[in-house]
């Protein structure tokens, strides 16, 4: 018996049926669309809401924490105030920014 490859482009899994991995069927599901991620879209209102109220969130993904924990370094909270807000470590806040300066440095 011969395996089909995922008809999604640059996926290298085998499809199961409907001629998509496995991997694509459950995004498709999930959430529409076989190329969405949830950790990669940032939901603004919910960014908005988490700086306004500085306070925990519920069900942010990664990138939408990542950009909350840009607004409130931009509003000089420390590390350590942005990682209680986020439920992450103040480790991972400095990774971020770091990554910030990064990015920001490489575009220039």
């Amino acid at each position: 018996m011969t395996r089909n490859p995922c008809r999604i482009t640059g996926c290298h899994g085998t499809a199961i049926n409907r001629r998509i991995c496995q991997k694509h069927r459950v995004r498709a599901r999930l959430y529409g669309d076989p190329h969405a991620t949830p950790w990669a879209t940032v939901e603004p209102l919910d960014v908005e809401a988490v700086v306004a109220r500085q306070a925990k969130p519920d069900g942010l993904g990664a990138a939408s924490r990542h950009e909350v924990a840009r607004r409130l370094t931009a509003l000089q909270l420390s590390a350590d105030e942005i990682a209680r807000i986020l439920s992450v470590s103040p480790r991972t806040i400095h990774r971020w920014r770091a990554q910030d300066r990064t990015t920001t440095t490489a575009a220039e």
